[in-house]
């Protein structure tokens, strides 16, 4: 009989939403337990308690009642900040989309880990023979997780999966008697994600290690899982192996609705036009690689949903920004229709691509909300910038105020950017994003709540949620909250690079068949980048597969998800 190592005993987790004056219960008596070398999985739907379970089980924060018993400590609401250090010394915690490491290569992230364990702070020795000695250590972790062949590659230029791979391989370097994961591998495509759950396998199959596996992908927890249980609302309502947690926590998916037909295959919506892009990007020390996007002529209809895949780091991330005109193609042309006719060119600053971006609406890979925001101050600034008729008038306002076209261009594609990109850009221009407050006044809170209350309830979000802030929900939420801004702006294009990575598979297909019908009423356009083929199948007319710079297929959804899953589509480069 294995040896139990973790016993979780009646934990209790209260938040105060004070701007609605409500209680939030996050956790409601949750008791289990783990043995020694066993995985137990953990599904649930966004906002059910999971993340909030493994920041208790790591010690990042107190709970109200109940009590923690982690290979021979207790820890209770009353424990000291040092017997919580204790707790964080005996965990090892694989966040979800976290990849803040350093800037250093990849055995060098794992050799600095390594060294922690000798003096207390991480660190690359600097004399030969300690370094030499922790990097034949390092080199057996590599191993272990199967990127040897990158061992000098630098962090940052890493694909997704392959990232994930060095932070399992720091977390194994400290040794911890419980391994926490938290959603491995959603932000991978299918390739690199099949890697990383090799891994874990073999870390599993070749260690004692216990581990709490936190994720809604049902093939995550079939492939590594021993058993489950089930959270909702904070509570354990399902606890078994495996297939029966999965069947009851798929029980109330709704069927997928089906695709509108794209009604005029010649009403070009965007054209890529003979673009031409070159990039580099650093894969070690010494070596730089260059992709170029060479002769793109991409045509997509008025109302098509198109999909967008194929391996990590290959052009599907730079396509979406030449689309959203965060980057410029080196020649060729990116046009957006802004009327029966006319096209304007998303690369040229001033009006007409001023009119081209109200159409626009984006969510990023590196996608956040501000936390200190209020939910409905958020909405009214989003659809603000995006109404059309409030985009005339701030034009109309700047030319008052002495603020040229071209800078207010400038700013309203900072405001589209992610958070911290735009903020290195502001710098560079040296401007202010405050301006856009003054020249887009927010929408007032009675016109945000009309224009965004059908939406909410299309991603099943509570209207209570608009006194909240951001910071009081979940990231599947956050995520929900997102589409449902763009959709109350009435954006004619959607651009969604990696949006679905955060939500339940429940809530994803009612966030799938909302923009189904957002496409059917309103011939919404719409491309999405996923590493989720099931997503892509069910969800676009057409598929579009990048490799390498290159679009080497597009088609039927299903034949081209086949030959990216088959590598087939290696054959026709």
């Amino acid at each position: 009989m294995m040896e139990k190592l973790l016993r979780v005993q009646g934990i209790c987790k209260r938040y105060e939403l004070s701007n609605i004056d409500k209680e939030l219960v996050a956790l409601d008596n949750v008791s289990f337990e783990i043995k020694k070398g066993e995985t137990l999985g953990i599904i649930g739907r966004s906002g059910a308690g999971k993340t909030t379970l493994l920041r208790m089980l790591r010690g990042y924060e107190r709970f109200d009642e109940g009590s923690i018993e982690l290979d021979g400590i207790r820890i209770t609401p009353d424990s000291s900040y040092d017997e919580f250090r204790i707790l964080r010394a005996k965990t090892a915690f694989h966040l979800q989309r976290s990849f803040a490491l350093y800037n250093i290569s990849v055995i060098d992230n794992v050799i600095s880990r390594l060294r922690a364990k000798q003096v207390g702070f991480e660190e690359v020795p600097e004399f030969e023979d300690e370094y030499e000695e922790l990097k034949e250590e390092a080199f057996k972790i590599l191993d272990l997780v199967g990127l040897r062949d990158k061992w000098n590659h630098l962090f940052t230029i890493l694909s997704g999966g392959d990232k994930q791979r060095v932070l399992l391989a720091r977390q194994l370097a400290k040794e911890p008697a419980l391994l926490l994961l938290d959603e491995p591998g959603t932000m991978s495509d299918i390739l690199t994600r099949k890697h990383l759950l090799d891994s874990l396998k073999m870390v599993k199959a070749q260690t004692d290690l216990s581990t709490l596996l936190v994720s809604h992908m049902s093939d995550v927890h079939r492939c590594l899982s021993d058993r489950m249980l089930m959270l909702d609302n904070g509570r354990v309502v399902e606890e078994g192996d495996t297939e029966s947690v999965i069947e009851k926590f798929l029980a109330p998916l709704e069927p997928v609705k089906p695709l509108a037909p794209v009604e005029n295959l010649k009403d070009t919506m965007i054209l890529v036009d003979d673009a031409w892009k070159k990039y580099t990007i650093a894969t070690s020390r010494t070596l730089i690689r260059t992709i170029e996007m060479q002769d793109l002529n991409i045509p997509i209809p008025r109302g098509q949903i198109l999909g967008i895949i194929g391996p990590s780091t290959m052009g599907k991330t730079v396509l979406m920004r030449l689309l959203s005109g965060f980057e410029k193609p080196d020649s060729g042309h990116v046009l957006i229709k802004i009327g029966k006719v006319d096209f304007a060119n998303i690369a040229e600053y001033g009006e007409r691509s001023i009119e081209a971006r109200s159409k626009i609406g984006i969510i990023h890979q590196e996608f956040a909300l501000p936390h200190y925001q209020l939910v409905l101050d958020l909405f009214s600034q989003k659809i603000g910038l995006k109404k059309f008729e409030l985009v005339k008038q701030a034009l109309k306002k700047a030319k008052e105020l002495g603020i040229s076209a071209v800078t207010l261009d400038v700013l309203l594609r900072l405001a589209d950017m992610p958070e911290e990109e735009a903020k290195g850009r502001l710098n560079e221009l040296g401007l202010d994003l405050d301006i856009l407050d003054e020249l887009f006044p927010k929408l007032p809170a009675v016109d945000a709540l009309k224009a965004t209350k059908p939406y909410f309830d299309a991603v099943n979000l509570p209207e209570d949620i608009f006194r909240r802030y951001v910071s009081e929900m979940s990231k599947g939420e956050e995520i929900r909250l997102a589409i449902a801004a763009l959709l109350a702006a009435n954006c004619e294009i959607l651009l969604l690079d990696e949006p679905f990575g955060d939500i339940d598979p429940i809530s994803l297909r009612i966030v799938t068949n909302t923009l189904k019908d957002l496409n059917r009423e309103f011939k919404t356009t719409i491309l999405v980048v996923s590493h989720q083929l099931d997503v892509i199948r069910e969800l676009a007319h057409e598929v579009l597969l990048i490799d390498e710079g290159r679009v080497v297929m597009r088609g039927n959804p299903d034949e081209v998800c086949d030959a990216f899953v088959s590598e087939t589509f290696k054959e026709l480069e």
